[in-house]
């Protein structure tokens, strides 16, 4: 995943989706840190979260309130799951769902709930979770046979502890998660509240999705907020040095997907679509 994410030029500053290069460059970031960052903007209230946090000195991996709050706040995006374990990281919550499955991590297939095709089509669905750990994504299709998944909290990777969920607690009953700083379950907790208003506001909802779409659907099948390339694997690193041509960050690998970022406008959409029509031959 390094080698195409390192085609991106050093980075001085984020602001919301946007990152500024050193070079003077801006570009729109349709990657968003595989998700972690798809609140944009609204992502300055998990910052000064975190800030209160350490202030109050919650930087220790101490039993506290807050992971109660983040429990809930984890199991009301996903009922279909009854029980959770937090992870200092997902290396750690990655080893444990291997033990949990009886497989070693390095067998363990994550599987992705919005997947491509080789045809460069959308499918969105999960044809089967029997042999690999789901990574849930906000907004986007659970498979009915998934019984242990790691969800993709939307927040900051360094704020947030790894979260896996269990389809009852027999499921996770061997393992006692993590202890992790009280500062992780606070700031998790005010993204998954943030993300949730945003879509009962419909500030980040099917309406700005749609128009996305209107100068995007060429090039992107969209399942939710999630954007798939209309290429095949061998033309992927093409697609994806013509985004940053275009002033677009897309997503470094074929198998996960781009987003729809939280705030875009139609100059940057536009500069985007004609760099892929020019380098893809549209």
């Amino acid at each position: 995943m390094e080698t195409l994410l390192r085609l991106l030029p050093p980075i001085r500053r984020t602001r919301g989706p946007r990152l500024y290069a050193a070079d003077g460059r801006r570009f729109l970031d349709l990657w968003l840190d595989d998700g972690r960052d798809i609140l944009g903007a609204a992502g300055r209230a998990i910052r000064s979260y975190a800030a209160n946090a350490s202030d109050k000195g919650l930087l220790r991996p101490y039993p506290g309130l807050y992971e109660h709050r983040l429990e809930k706040a984890v199991l009301a995006a996903w009922p279909a799951f009854k029980a959770v374990r937090f992870y200092q990281n997902e290396e750690r919550a990655l080893a444990a769902a291997a033990r949990l499955s009886g497989r070693t991590a390095d067998t363990l297939e994550l599987v992705e709930t919005v997947s491509v095709a080789d045809s460069g089509t959308a499918d969105g669905t999960v044809a089967s979770s029997d042999n690999g750990l789901v990574k849930l994504r906000p907004f986007a299709p659970v498979p009915q046979s998934c019984t242990l998944a790691l969800a993709r909290l939307p927040c900051p990777g360094p704020l947030a502890p790894a979260c896996l969920l269990g389809l009852d607690n027999s499921w996770l009953e061997p393992e006692e998660g993590d202890l992790v700083p009280a500062m992780m379950h606070y700031a998790a907790a005010r993204a998954m509240a943030s993300l949730a208003k945003a879509s009962q506001d419909g500030i980040y909802g099917e309406e700005l999705w749609k128009r996305f779409d209107r100068r995007m659907e060429p090039y992107f099948c969209r399942v939710g907020p999630y954007l798939l390339p209309r290429v095949a694997p061998d033309k992927y690193a093409g697609f994806f040095k013509a985004a940053l041509e275009g002033g677009a960050l897309v997503s470094p690998q074929y198998g996960l997907p781009s987003m729809v970022p939280p705030e875009f406008d139609d100059g940057e959409l536009r500069k985007l679509a004609a760099a892929l029509a020019t380098r893809l031959g549209n």
